[in-house]
């Protein structure tokens, strides 16, 4: 991958903002696309890099950024005609020259941020543990030199570190985690449960969350807010030490991020258009392919604009506008 890109991706990264890379894994010519070439597109639509001509890149990036909503890796066959396994999304070329490029999309998202609550042996645990599975840990704590150490951050007021995470950039998962072990646990789960992070749980006996639900209520939570909040928080697998509980928790927030749905309900249909890219907003009539606008080839006919992926297929349109306009793939987007 070429230096700038790679500096690029290191720089979004450390900002926290998702992008995703696309890698021609495959071609065979005619194609401009070759094995290796790679481009970064990021949240907007802007794509950087190349992974070929205009045959390829608007269909990119519109998978791209689906990839980004749904979080999960794709591979793109564009000219492939059939017979390809049921997990690669077959795309029509729509290039006159023909070939077969495969493009591989990885989504790189936000590391999720671990938000605890608490100075106590659990709390410090968590964080250890959570750094160490990749999460940004977020220690909400009066001044303690031991958790400062362990943690990305260490905050002394919750409600402030909360109010920069109730618009996660990039969709980064917020998982809270109240360790404050009796120590106005209420107060803090009522300003985590205003952010309505991914996750929300509270170190407390059976008995002791009977009695914080009760105090959650007469504080003006809902009961929809009072049911997420998990406690006695983690898995029931005989924890007993401080890190015991912590591995838990952190599987009980493993469990639940795997059975959260995608953005979309139900079975995704790969080969569905999506909501295109900003800057976006027509599909061509040729070749069916989603088309950014701005800069387009496009052809007027009755008086309305008609954009391309390529002068190609702009080429055929004007040969005969009428066979193209009545066609399934006319039409805006």
């Amino acid at each position: 991958m070429r230096r700038d890109l790679v500096e690029l991706a290191a720089r979004l990264s450390g900002e926290g903002r998702p992008f995703a890379l696309a890698t021609v894994v495959r071609s065979e010519r005619p194609t401009s696309g070759k094995p290796g070439n790679t481009a970064l597109i990021t949240a907007d639509g802007a794509m950087h890099g190349w992974i070929g001509g205009s045959c390829t890149r608007s269909e990119v990036i519109r998978h791209a950024l689906e990839a980004l909503d749904r979080g999960e890796p794709r591979l793109l066959a564009f000219g492939s005609e059939g017979g390809r396994p049921d997990d690669v999304v077959e795309v029509p070329m729509s290039c006159s020259s023909g070939g077969e490029v495969d493009v591989h999309i990885n989504p790189v998202l936000p590391a999720p941020v671990l938000l605890v609550a608490g100075n106590s042996p659990i709390a410090l645990a968590l964080v250890r543990l959570g750094r160490a599975m990749g999460y940004t840990t977020v220690a909400a704590t009066p001044d303690d030199e031991t958790l400062a150490e362990a943690a990305h951050e260490t905050v002394d007021d919750l409600a402030g570190a909360t109010g920069r995470y109730a618009e996660r950039p990039g969709g980064a998962k917020l998982y809270g985690v109240v360790a404050t072990m009796g120590q106005s646990d209420e107060r803090a789960l009522a300003e985590l449960a205003a952010v309505r992070p991914d996750y929300l749980g509270v170190i407390a006996s059976p008995t002791r969350m009977e009695e914080v639900r009760r105090v959650l209520a007469a504080e003006g939570l809902g009961e929809e807010e009072i049911a997420r909040v998990r406690g006695p928080a983690g898995l029931d697998i005989g924890a007993e030490s401080p890190e015991e509980i912590a591995v838990s928790i952190l599987a009980e927030i493993v469990e639940l991020a795997a059975r959260q749905p995608a953005p979309d309900a139900g079975e995704p249909d790969m080969t569905e258009a999506a909501s295109p890219p900003s800057g976006a907003g027509a599909i061509d009539p040729v070749c069916g392919m989603t088309v950014g606008m701005d800069g387009a080839p496009a052809s007027v006919y009755q008086g309305e604009t008609v954009y391309f992926c390529c002068y190609g297929c702009r080429t055929r349109f004007d040969a005969s506008p009428e066979a193209f306009a009545a066609s399934p793939a006319g039409g805006s987007a």
